[in-house]
């Protein structure tokens, strides 16, 4: 098996531990999705920015929390479905391959989910009109988080269309607590501001953590740094367990007019081939 396409995930602390900071590094995970899913340069560029941004709002689950970020597109219409877990694992789709996005803008919702092993524990939507991405995952922060935030999430292909940059930052100032040193929205907003400008600050400036601390005038605390990884989590056993809710009905619907049944993944396209002596044993496996 081929090895994950790999990236990295930085946390740390700034402004005398008072702003959070995350940055994401994605480019091989970003291009493989851009080839699996034959993306065009639009669907490649916005399937980019997503993954970066799941990566980036990943960064505030742990354990067995998984976090969905979906893009619901109107005008023009299409689709955006990314998954990220707290220990890294990413996947993505784009529907349909071909979109295009002239400037990058368009019209729909963006909506964020938190599972947890015991079902869904937190979902935020935020309209997006005529924005980009980037901007409206600023929002979401800002409203459905109640958070201040900058966000800079930047994207870069070559003539041949493979992904070369799929980059994010994410600053977050932290909520005021007793006794530790805090800093107010306004001189948040003052200080760090100017970051979401990219003719001022170019985010390929950025991605270091000695990079940014410059920048800012305070130097990054770094946490932790981890992997991130172009990792689907189909398999047969839970491709099997999804027919067998169906039940013996659907089951023998199947074995009757089709002989069997083929699964694919929407993630990463692989099919799963049942056959009907597969069928039958999923009927028997089913409660009397």
């Amino acid at each position: 098996m081929d090895a994950a396409p790999t990236g990295t995930l930085l946390r740390g602390l700034t402004a005398d531990r008072a702003v959070r900071v995350i940055a994401v590094e994605a480019s091989a995970p970003a291009e493989h999705t851009r080839t699996l899913h034959g993306l065009g340069p639009d669907a490649a560029r916005i399937g980019t920015e997503a993954l970066v941004a799941a990566a980036l709002s990943s960064a505030h689950i742990k354990g067995d929390e998984q976090l969905t970020l979906q893009i619901q597109g109107e005008r023009p219409r299409f689709s955006v479905y990314v998954d990220a877990t707290a220990e890294g694992a990413l996947r993505a789709r784009v529907s349909p391959p071909d979109l295009q996005l002239p400037g990058g803008t368009f019209h729909g919702i963006l909506m964020v989910t938190k599972h947890a092993p015991g079902g869904e524990v937190y979902r935020g939507a935020t309209a997006i009109e005529g924005t980009t991405l980037e901007q409206a995952l600023g929002s979401h922060f800002r409203t459905s988080q109640q958070v201040d935030a900058v966000v800079r999430i930047g994207f870069r292909a070559n003539d041949s269309g493979t992904v070369r940059i799929a980059q994010g930052v994410l600053l977050e100032r932290l909520p005021d607590e007793p006794d530790v040193p805090s800093v107010t929205p306004a001189a948040f907003t003052q200080r760090f501001g100017p970051l979401a400008d990219p003719g001022r600050h170019p985010l390929d400036a950025l991605m270091t953590s000695v990079a940014l601390g410059r920048v800012l005038g305070d130097p990054i605390e770094v946490l932790a740094r981890h992997e991130v990884s172009w990792r689907c989590r189909c398999s047969r056993a839970r491709i099997e367990e999804t027919l067998r809710s169906l039940g013996g009905a659907t089951l023998q619907e199947l074995i009757d007019e089709d002989h069997g049944a083929t699964v694919s993944c929407h993630f990463c396209t692989t099919d799963y081939v049942l056959s009907e002596d597969d069928l039958r044993r999923l009927q028997g496996s089913l409660p009397a």
